[in-house]
């Protein structure tokens, strides 16, 4: 298996788990069926278009964004089991974990992992069986008819999703013990990090060509010839936006990337003929993906010497907690990364992080109005006697 080791401010980084060679088996265990057919009944329930389980999903979505990212990150990791534990010491899968050496000093890799893999462990085993003993008291619930009982299924999750980062948290720290994980550093994660923190317009654009490429894919997929054109004139028009934005980054307009026959390629020029040769547009079409790619390239390494400085600046100032993710992060990672899922653990850490660094501050401001009036209440006294 692949960890991935992704710091989102300069104190706090979110640990995930790629399963390399997963082999799909007939055969599931007890645990793993249950999983599977609460999340299809998830899933159900969130398509319906009203009723109690439309709210209930509601409800539960918003309490799911609550859990920690760290608690997430660690249920990514498969539980260590006495087979899983002979295969590793066999040497049957190799464990490597990805970090971006800029930030996160190889030498400390293992000892972030180690922290990682224990500062939560006694949490999740406190509440894994308060949640187990908690639920006999959900009991009466039951009794009101057609509504099941839900506070019961919710301490069951919890309790469930607990015990997951906990086996994940003991993972990590079995191969730490043995031994049995390789540390590589990637130079493409230390750049898209530096992208990240010294200008957010970077990311930002990254993030659109991404979600570009995502709908050009979707476009070549479409049957229709009139669904096809509508879309791809909008997909063209598009292209054409984000190729300002990056001409307006590099303050270089026109003379990276040009598109000469784009004009060509509008299915407009070709809508007023009694047949549209789709086969011929799509292969058109197939050019911007690449077209994309290269403004990708271009954005990333366009870095000004004023936002190298403030990156180097961030990254060795420890004095202060700072953000080195930023919203849209997660897409230019997964992207890059090849790994898809990661999009959605990447923002959930940012937002997370994001919110407790304002409410921190929110907090440090209110002490310190506090203090400043007690000063001047003692000032305004003593002048009184």
């Amino acid at each position: 298996m692949r960890l991935f080791l992704l710091p989102i401010s300069t104190r706090r980084s979110l640990i995930y788990c790629q399963r390399l060679n997963v082999q799909l088996t007939s055969k599931q265990t007890y645990v793993e069926r249950v999983t599977a057919r609460a999340g299809a009944t998830w899933v159900k329930w969130e398509r319906t278009e009203k009723g109690w389980q439309k709210k209930v999903t509601s409800a539960g979505n918003e309490l799911f964004r609550r859990i920690p990212y760290e608690e997430w990150g660690l249920k990514s990791i498969p539980p260590l089991s006495t087979r899983r534990a002979a295969a590793d010491m066999k040497g049957d899968e190799e464990t490597e974990v990805i970090y971006p050496p800029s930030i996160i000093r190889p030498g400390t890799v293992f000892d972030v992992l180690q922290k990682l893999a224990t500062e939560r462990q006694a949490l999740h085993k406190k509440w894994m069986w308060g949640s187990i003993l908690g639920m006999p008291v959900t009991i009466p619930f039951g009794l009101i008819p057609v509504l099941p009982n839900l506070p019961f299924f919710y301490l069951v999750f919890r309790a469930w999703s607990h015990w997951r980062a906990l086996s994940g948290s003991k993972h990590v720290e079995f191969l730490l013990k043995q031994g049995l994980i390789k540390s590589s550093g990637s130079e493409l994660l230390s750049e898209l990090y530096a992208i990240a923190e010294s200008d957010p317009h970077n990311t930002a654009i990254l993030a659109e060509l991404i979600k570009y490429k995502a709908d050009i894919r979707s476009l070549l997929s479409t049957n229709g010839a009139n669904s096809f054109i509508v879309e791809a004139e909008k997909l063209l028009r598009k292209l054409m936006e984000l190729q300002i934005k990056v001409d307006e980054l590099t303050a270089s307009p026109g003379s990276l990337i040009k598109f000469p026959s784009m004009h060509s390629w509008s299915p407009s020029a070709t809508s007023t003929q009694s047949s549209v040769n789709l086969g011929s547009l799509r292969d058109s079409y197939e050019r911007l993906i690449s077209k994309a790619d290269d403004m990708m390239d271009v954005v990333k390494q366009f870095r000004t010497v004023q936002s190298s400085a403030l990156w180097n600046k961030n990254v060795q100032d420890n004095d202060e907690e700072r953000m080195l993710l930023r919203k849209g992060s997660g897409l230019c990672l997964a992207d890059h990364l090849g790994v898809t899922e990661l999009d959605t653990e990447i923002e959930r850490a940012i937002d997370q992080v994001e919110k407790s660094l304002i409410a921190k501050k929110e907090l440090q401001t209110e002490k310190g109005d506090i203090t400043s009036a007690a000063r001047q209440n003692s000032k305004d006294t003593g002048q009184k006697r």
